[in-house]
């Protein structure tokens, strides 16, 4: 699966096995140690979910990637950031990142938009997608067509998150 539609001329493709090691290099950049997947949940979900674990690319090169897994719930908990229920209802992302030096670019929103589409095209029988976010980033999901819940209900590290959904029925 390669999608191909940006203005930004980003491209989405599932990441290969040769990538997570990149792949954890950015997501340690850009989470605080306590809150980063660790490179073992990270090939965990490469390996249990690849459809929901892109890249993306500029003049093919990886510049960021999106993260996800599937859960029953219609909620985010601390159970569906550790596990994969593969007809889940919900599509949960973990992490949208962005390599540091590309930031602020605009990639992360042409990233989900793209990512959106592609779950919207691809995965049968989900209800919703879902994240959670911390209060600064909370304009770039509604941005990208997410509703603000609440503050999630999750504890992962120390500041506060909030949750924020895409209804797909």
């Amino acid at each position: 699966m390669s999608i191909e539609k940006s203005t930004l001329d980003i491209s989405m493709k599932e990441i290969s096995n040769f990538e997570i090691s990149s792949i954890f290099s950015m997501e340690s950049d850009s989470y605080p140690a306590d809150e980063a997947a660790s490179f073992d949940m990270l090939t965990y979900r490469h390996k249990e979910a690849p459809d929901l674990f892109l890249g993306g690319y500029m003049h093919g090169n990886l510049v960021g990637f999106i993260c996800a897994t599937r859960y029953h719930g219609k909620e985010l908990t601390h159970e569906s950031m550790n596990m994969h229920i593969p007809n889940g209802e919900s599509v949960c992302i973990h992490s949208v990142v962005v390599k540091r030096n590309q930031r602020r670019k605009g990639i992360a929103l042409q990233m989900l938009k793209l990512f959106i589409e592609n779950v919207k095209s691809e995965q049968a029988n989900v209800t919703g997608i879902l994240l959670i976010c911390k209060s600064n980033l909370i304009p770039l999901y509604t941005k990208a067509g997410f509703e603000l819940v609440g503050k999630s209900h999750v504890v992962h590290g120390k500041d506060p998150w909030y949750e924020l959904k895409i209804s797909l029925t």
